[in-house]
């Protein structure tokens, strides 16, 4: 099931969506995004430096659509992704990397990421025992490739065994903003002065000395 977060003035799409992420590393993460993309149309790759959020690098991941738009090929795939998968999934299709179901239901989600576009935080349980959430971001390049670039994280810790799921859903809750709107909330001044507010917190948050009495 996918909840769509709509603009509307006075409400902070921004700070909504970073509620839902719930992790100040991954909220910068989306933070440098918004800082990328243009007014209309998508963030060029190439301004993207995944060495800018060295924390989130072993969970960190990019896939290129294929040129027929059939499937997605992984670029790129930190160490934390290879552990969980037991190889390298760098190079690899992603129906080759995902189960029939969970593929079909993956490359809907992804595509609609770089077609609609669409920011897309998803949560799913995986393998029957951990729960993994993925925030998907759509780029571009200036030879007009797309790509969604993100990062997970795993809790291998919980699981809960009486939760409700359809055996071939790949994610039991996602939810979605589409690009244009959560640019125009970013750049509306009200929300902007609030987004900035709440970037600050999520640094302080993420920040060592933040933890210090």
């Amino acid at each position: 099931m996918i909840h769509f977060f709509k603009y509307s003035a006075g409400q902070n799409l921004v700070q909504r969506l970073k509620e839902e992420i719930g992790n100040p590393e991954v909220a910068q993460l989306l933070d440098t995004w918004l800082r990328l993309a243009p007014e209309s149309g998508l963030p060029d790759k190439a301004g993207f430096d995944p060495l800018d959020h060295p924390s989130l690098l072993p969970r960190m991941w990019i896939y290129e659509l294929t040129p027929d738009r059939d499937d997605f090929v992984c670029r790129l795939a930190g160490e934390e992704i290879r552990h969980v998968w037991g190889k390298t999934t760098k190079g690899m299709l992603l129906s080759d990397i995902s189960a029939p179901g969970y593929f079909r239901a993956g490359h809907r989600r992804w595509l609609y990421c770089v077609s609609a576009p669409a920011v897309l935080l998803g949560r799913s349980i995986e393998r029957d025992h951990y729960v993994v959430k993925r925030l998907s971001l759509p780029f571009t390049d200036q030879a007009g490739r797309l790509y969604v670039i993100g990062a997970s994280r795993y809790d291998f810790d919980y699981v809960d065994p009486y939760e409700e799921r359809h055996p071939f859903r790949y994610s039991q809750r996602a939810v979605a903003v589409r690009a244009v709107d959560l640019i125009r909330s970013a750049r509306t001044p009200e929300d902007a002065d609030q987004a900035a507010m709440s970037s600050r917190t999520w640094a302080a948050q993420a920040s060592p000395s933040a933890c210090k009495s």
